[in-house]
């Protein structure tokens, strides 16, 4: 009832690595991220002293040292009399949840630009309906598969994947967080210049990113006729 943990069952120690032994008390809170930590003790402190179950959203250290978000719930149990002699925590691995969150809020589906996320490997993950009436495709026929593939006209391929893994080996980023301008090629194979804009998407584990495109034919063509003149 005074909050120290007594028991962990064989789930929680074979995820953190942590043996029952060394959870218990308040030893289970080396688990925690350190930016988690206190927000996450102060509201259990409030649990404790309301006697009201709750639910609070953290981010756990698995063996290997990786973060994983985790909906922690809490319960008392009371005695015949009311009185609370144990609370118990039910740990729900939501990772891929908080995930496709970030994912879906950095893809409004009316957005005028195509906007296109990738994973780590360089493989779509997200494709919003500008991105489809742009390029000819729909987005269950381009999820999975390459962006270097999909977009990337083939003499560029080479050279977008070769700035990729340099990224992702020093974090060297020559256009993340930055507008430039690139030729993309349609479905159809025809080629057209876009302005791109990339950000790099906060979660935890392996990188992903969020890339802004627009075909700016229209406006290069403007360009050209007021040069002209």
């Amino acid at each position: 009832p005074n909050g120290d943990v007594d028991f962990v069952n064989r789930a929680w120690c074979d995820y953190t690595g942590v043996s029952l032994e060394d959870a218990c008390g308040s030893g289970w809170q080396t688990a925690i991220h350190p930016d988690d930590a206190a927000r996450v003790i102060d509201y259990l402190r409030s649990l404790l002293e309301s006697g009201q179950p709750g639910e609070f959203e953290i981010r756990l250290r698995r063996f290997d040292g990786a973060f994983r978000w985790f909906l922690i719930r809490a319960v008392p149990l009371r005695d015949e009399t009311g009185k609370i002699f144990k609370w118990y925590g039910q740990n729900t691995d939501i990772e891929e949840l908080k995930q496709s969150e970030a994912r879906k809020a950095a893809i409004p589906d009316s957005a005028l630009d195509c906007i296109v996320t990738i994973d780590h490997e360089g493989r779509i993950t997200e494709f919003n309906p500008a991105a489809e009436r742009t390029f000819g495709y729909r987005r269950d026929e381009v999820v999975g598969k390459e962006l270097a593939d999909v977009i990337i006209p083939p003499s560029l391929r080479e050279q977008h994947r070769r700035g990729f893994a340099r990224y992702l080996t020093t974090g060297d980023a020559q256009v993340l967080g930055k507008r430039v301008e690139m030729t993309a090629v349609r479905a159809d194979g025809s080629e057209f210049p876009v302005e791109l804009a990339i950000t790099r998407i906060t979660l935890d584990g392996p990188p992903s990113f969020t890339g802004y495109l627009r075909d700016i034919t229209n406006r290069n063509r403007a360009l050209e006729k007021l040069q002209a003149n």
